[in-house]
């Protein structure tokens, strides 16, 4: 599934199976699947939420965001629902949604880099206070000659 915006007000959705299983030499233009008004003006970004494949985001000259749940889309969803679900990563169910396993590996995972980011901040004031004590002595010591 491939998006993209327009000035025109409009997003439109693609698929593009058809270019990448057509082997041969002869290019396969995308087959358009379909395409929304936004509401937002005219479109200068559209992307996928990362962990929500069926999420469409969209930016316009209204200063405003606007999002599509493609999930709702009964002939999008029978069109790329089983390409979708083979390319959900692990730990995501077939909405995209988090399944609790994979919540309780990212809060590990982001745990343990605030931890690790906590020992750098305290190695470099470790650091600095080693550095500043041997100035110190320095300092005093050339002063009592």
């Amino acid at each position: 599934m491939l998006a993209t915006c327009a000035i025109d007000k409009t997003v439109k959705l693609w698929d593009t199976s058809s270019c990448i299983a057509n082997n041969s030499s002869v290019a396969t233009p995308p087959v358009p699947c379909g395409s929304r008004d936004m509401g937002v003006g005219k479109l200068y970004t559209v992307n996928f939420y990362p962990s929500s494949p069926w999420l469409l985001g969209t930016g316009g000259s209204g200063n405003q965001l606007s999002l599509w749940d493609l999930s709702g889309e009964a002939p999008l969803r029978k069109r790329f629902g089983d390409r979708v679900a083979a390319n959900i990563g692990a730990g995501q169910d077939e909405e995209g949604n988090e399944t609790e396993g994979a919540k309780e590996k990212d809060f590990e995972a982001m745990m343990a880099a605030g931890d690790a980011a906590a020992e750098k901040v305290q190695e470099a004031g470790n650091s600095k206070k080693k550095n500043g004590g041997k100035k110190n002595k320095r300092k005093a010591h050339r002063a009592g000659r």
